[in-house]
């Protein structure tokens, strides 16, 4: 007989396999990120209906592999349907970017419990009806320090002060800034010190405070950016959401212009 898991779990991701079946990739409480085949799916209408939608958090039982391959799903229970927020479309494109880092930056069978329960505090957040780039924006920061790049906000990487007022130039590749007086070349890349001291406050706060940050248009805007910068250069790679994110971005732009 093969070893039973149960576990609470998030559904992070699904795609369709074969014929008839499903695989699922789930973020579990105890067991970290697992994936598992959810056979017949696609042609039965009563086996896991409405259990493996994106984002559901479900009481997963699942039949692990004696050796190498992949589970089978043997049962799925609604813990949380999380429908409201599969409802609204900034939160479904927002949780979907969330997701896709979490399956990108997590391997299978390595469980943290801290990011599931980052994961709890999230959805939990969005469904209390918060803004969900804000949202967003500290999940993914607080993200970075989960897996051990959290960048340095603090001091300048050469003077090892902390700067004063203005801008300062953030070193993606280095994970930290070069105050004004240690500059000495033009770069493209600037960040001011509202942004930076908004992202440090996000580092060191639970979402439980996230309604207490106090942060400009402008200034989320340079934080959002250089946390997506610093996603894509230590994953190597771009994430499929930040590509939707820029398409959907260039569109709203070229309207905005076209109405001028």
């Amino acid at each position: 007989m093969p070893e039973i898991f149960k576990n609470p779990a998030f559904v992070i991701s699904g795609r369709d396999l074969g014929e008839s079946d499903r695989l699922i990739t789930f973020y579990s409480m105890d067991r970290g990120k697992v994936r598992g085949i959810a056979k017949g799916a696609k042609r039965s209408r009563h086996r896991f209906v409405n259990t493996l939608e994106p984002f559901t958090l479900l009481n997963i039982s699942l039949a692990l592999p004696r050796t190498k391959g992949l589970s089978r799903i043997e049962s799925a229970e609604i813990l949380d349907s999380l429908s409201s927020i599969r409802e609204k479309t900034d939160c479904y494109i927002m949780v979907s970017l969330c997701c896709e880092l979490v399956d990108l930056w997590t391997r299978d069978g390595d469980p943290q419990r801290e990011l599931f329960e980052l994961l709890c505090s999230y959805f939990r957040s969005l469904k209390q009806g918060l803004p969900p780039r804000k949202v967003t924006l500290f999940f993914e920061t607080q993200l970075l320090t989960l897996v051990g790049y959290a960048p340095n906000l603090d001091t300048c990487l050469c003077c090892k002060k902390r700067p004063e007022a203005g801008y300062v130039t953030f070193k993606v590749h280095e994970g930290g800034f070069i105050c004004k007086r240690c500059q000495r070349t033009e770069d493209a890349y600037r960040i001011s010190l509202g942004a930076l001291r908004s992202l440090k406050y996000i580092q060191k706060n639970a979402f439980s405070n996230l309604h207490r940050l106090s942060i400009t248009d402008a200034a989320f805007e340079e934080a959002w950016s250089l946390i997506h910068r610093l996603h894509c250069h230590y994953l190597q790679r771009m994430p499929a959401s930040y590509k939707v994110l820029d398409m959907m971005s260039q569109t709203y732009s070229k309207k905005q212009k076209d109405m001028l």
